[in-house]
């Protein structure tokens, strides 16, 4: 899932409880050992916040078929890999969602409301580059050679003008 900096985005796994057990969010970013971000359990409201995590910016809550969380006003540091678990007598982990938050939603949003695709990355700077510099270098081929030839046509004319005595 791919959103924009600022944005508000509603993550959802089922809930496959059979019993009350306790439910939780977790977070992986890159190769890291996985987070839990929040968690309660299923047949109470209260919701626990982990590891740092803030609960002004982070909602978690459930029916009885859907575990949610809501993220405010996402960050790119919000970017990783959210799955839920619950622990009954053991743990069950569902729905990985990828979620990468990119760039500030006012910055490159134009007036009709469309986003502009922008040089996130830099390869049109570097494509851009590497043309320059190709074209660079045919230029001065082409002057190498012009002047060989000149040389060429030049030392032909002089032996050519000589005669061996």
């Amino acid at each position: 899932m791919v959103v924009r900096s600022g944005e508000n985005v509603t993550l959802q796994c089922i809930n496959v409880l059979k019993t009350p057990g306790h439910v939780g969010w977790f977070k992986q970013v890159n190769s890291s050992e996985p987070m839990c971000i929040t968690s309660m359990w299923s047949s109470l409201p209260t919701v626990y916040h982990q590891n740092g995590f803030q609960g002004k910016s982070m909602k978690m809550f459930m029916t009885k078929i859907t575990i949610f969380l809501t993220i405010t006003e996402v960050d790119v540091a919000d970017s990783g890999l959210y799955f839920c678990g619950m622990f009954d007598n053991y743990f069950i982990f569902t729905n990985a969602t990828v979620l990468k938050v990119q760039g500030h939603k006012d910055y490159d949003k134009d007036p009709t409301g469309h986003y502009e695709k922008g040089d996130e990355d830099g390869t049109m700077k570097l494509f851009l580059l590497v043309v320059i510099l190709g074209v660079l270098t045919a230029v001065l081929l082409i002057i190498i050679l012009i002047l060989v030839l000149k040389v060429r046509r030049d030392s032909n004319r002089l032996n050519t003008g000589m005669e061996p005595i």
